[in-house]
């Protein structure tokens, strides 16, 4: 009888152990991510650098991340109704009841215009055709959307190519956009039937009117989030994290 009952404390005490394993095995990790936004989520590759940090961040865990594309709204959308299990760039506030990462990755968001536009604040935008991404109004502080606000033809939209197209096309006057996003898809349409003279960089004026976006990542559990941010300090040590963003020309 004691043999038995020291032997069942034994397995009680090795399932205590393996249940963080025993529950991350086979369990697939639904993560929104927005289909816009190379270098950092290249939907037709199925990569970029921020599925390449959540894949990695949860090698050997047990999760298969399972990307869904989708505009950024939905995804927020969908995390909080629980469709997705974790979603990518989100600020402190901008939802409730998730757990969010420490800060992954940091945005440089800027104002693009023409050579014949010039704006020197925020204030000069209220006129003009701006087109931002979505969520610009709660990310880019009170002032920007005072702008956004006060101006009728403000927009906001989910497919950031056809802010760049309508930007050198003329059809709009203003378009934000973190500036790795912009140049990428401006080098992409460079090589397009269009051609380099349209989407010549020289074209383009580029104002920093933001701060850095500092970004999180978001979770519906605890231990999902505890797993990803030990798993991104140490990738941040051991160089991984450096390398990542060494693949698509970019530095953290």
């Amino acid at each position: 009888m004691g043999s038995w009952y020291r032997i069942l404390l034994c397995v009680a005490a090795c399932a205590t152990l393996l249940l963080p394993s025993l529950l991350l095995a086979g369990e697939p990790l639904r993560v929104g991510v927005s289909f816009a936004i190379p270098p950092y989520v290249i939907e037709e590759e199925g990569r970029g650098i921020e599925l390449d940090l959540m894949r990695e961040a949860f090698r050997d865990s047990g999760y298969e991340p399972q990307f869904e594309y989708l505009p950024l709204e939905r995804t927020f959308r969908m995390l909080e109704s629980g469709k997705l299990d974790a979603i990518i760039n989100v600020k402190p506030g901008m939802l409730h009841d998730v757990f969010l990462s420490q800060p992954v990755i940091a945005f440089h968001n800027r104002v693009f215009t023409l050579n014949k536009t010039h704006i020197s604040t925020l204030d000069d935008m209220k006129t003009l055709r701006v087109s931002a991404f979505q969520r610009a109004r709660q990310v880019l502080g009170g002032a920007f959307a005072s702008m956004a606000d006060q101006n009728p033809r403000y927009e906001e939209v989910a497919k950031q190519q056809g802010q760049v197209h309508r930007l050198m096309l003329g059809r709009v006057d203003a378009v934000i956009l973190e500036q790795r996003v912009f140049y990428y898809y401006l080098a992409q349409l460079a090589n397009s039937k269009y051609g380099a003279e349209l989407y010549a960089p020289g074209r383009v004026r580029q104002y920093d009117l933001f701060a850095p976006t500092h970004y999180h990542f978001a979770f519906r559990q605890a231990a999902q989030q505890r797993w990803f941010d030990r798993r991104l300090d140490a990738m941040r040590a051991d160089g991984r994290y450096q390398r990542i963003f060494a693949r698509y020309g970019a530095t953290p």
